[in-house]
């Protein structure tokens, strides 16, 4: 064995490994078939001694990573796949859009890594269909995740739940939106990223995602093979007809506005989607193009903006869990975010407990009883309690 010390690295991604995953050392030795002791993995998580290339190698396959991630951490590299912009976005505002972007998706491909231990793709999604239309491609998309043709009520958070990462960022109006792909050194698809102007209203937003999606599932440049996927994602051809019906020579305002709700899409998303589907005629299209634009899009766009949370819930998750500790949390969301979700109270453990004095274990003891106190002393829960009212917490309010 190697006795060269291990660095603070290497000794901190093979713990965050084993917790991320819930193992005990015990745990891991026996998954490891007695290859490696427990003494010897406590004594590479301390950093006593770092294992041969032989056994590098036997411990990252029972995690599913390389051993170069095993040693180093994540192993990727993003890349924009594309970027839209408008007339007037000056060149330096372009590049700080793009090193945001890229450090933002950094940002999240270490937290999934420390969290889940891997970084991994439910799917292959770059280059998925490629040479296929773009109707076809997003009705294949919708059948493989699950989705059905009823509207997309959450966008976003379809994305994040199949591991693409949707980063909002604070960008200028001459700005789309970016994609990208995280690759590994053997060029292996570790990740995806979409960027989005983060106060874009909703509907104009939605359809930024999904034709950002788009770029990747078609492993393409062209915008317009993107926006047609981004229209049929959102909008697939059978709802549009059964909504409005084949052929259209006039449609109402309050018609317009209702599918608008529905389907999370602005009015004139919805009339372009009927152009391309030849259910109005250009005509008619030209007519609704100019007088929304006449009244304003963003007015007609009342489409509430969706969250991106994923990277709030993982951290939090990984605070929880103790994978990640109080000084990683601040740094990934920010001090002040922080301290909004963890609470100036934040639920007390045994651990926690028995690293503080006893003077200090008597008032935090103190103040939760008096909260107690308190609450079963309200008037307002004896009078829910009559009322009978129970909440989905499992409590009375």
């Amino acid at each position: 064995m190697n006795e060269r010390k291990a660095t603070m690295n290497e000794t901190t991604v093979l713990r965050d490994l084993r917790m991320s995953r819930g193992w005990s050392l015990e745990d891991l030795a026996d998954k490891l078939d007695g290859a490696v002791s427990r003494q010897s993995l406590h004594k590479y998580e301390n950093g006593d001694s770092t294992p041969s290339p032989s056994v590098l190698t036997k411990i990252a396959h029972v995690f599913g990573v390389t051993p170069l991630e095993l040693a180093t951490g994540p192993d990727c590299l993003v890349g924009i796949k594309a970027f839209r912009k408008r007339i007037g976005l000056r060149a330096k505002d372009e590049k700080a859009l793009r090193t945001q972007f890229v450090e933002e998706a950094q940002k999240r491909f270490a937290v999934q890594f420390k969290c889940e231990g891997q970084l991994r793709t439910q799917d292959k999604l770059q280059g998925l269909y490629t040479g296929e239309e773009a109707e076809k491609a997003a009705s294949h998309l919708r059948r493989h995740w699950e989705l059905g043709e009823a509207p997309i009520l959450n966008l976003t958070a379809i994305l994040e739940d199949h591991q693409v990462h949707v980063i909002q960022l604070e960008a200028s109006e001459k700005f789309d939106g970016m994609c990208a792909v995280a690759k590994g050194a053997s060029e292996h698809v570790r990740g995806y990223a979409v960027g989005v102007r983060r106060m874009e209203a909703g509907g104009r937003q939605r359809l930024t995602l999904a034709h950002e999606l788009g770029h990747l599932v078609l492993d393409t440049e062209d915008e317009d093979k993107a926006f047609r996927f981004a229209g049929a994602l959102l909008a697939p051809q059978k709802v549009m007809i059964r909504k409005l019906g084949e052929k259209r020579n006039r449609i109402k305002k309050a018609e317009l506005d209702a599918l608008s709700e529905e389907l999370g899409m602005s009015p004139e998303a919805i009339i372009h989607r009927a152009h391309d589907l030849e259910i109005i005629t250009k005509d008619s299209y030209t007519f609704w193009s100019r007088l929304l634009r006449r009244n304003g899009v963003k007015k007609a766009d009342s489409i509430p903006k969706e969250d991106s949370t994923w990277l709030r819930r993982q951290v939090m998750k990984g605070y929880a869990e103790r994978i990640i500790t109080e000084a990683q949390a601040c740094d990934w969301l920010g001090e002040e975010q922080f301290n909004l979700l963890a609470g100036e109270d934040t639920q007390t453990t045994q651990w926690d407990l028995r690293k503080k004095t006893k003077a200090e274990r008597a008032e935090l003891l103190s103040r939760a009883a008096a909260a107690a106190e308190s609450y079963y002393n309200n008037d307002r829960f004896d009078c829910v309690a009559e009322a009978g009212e129970v909440y989905d917490d499992g409590g009375l309010a």
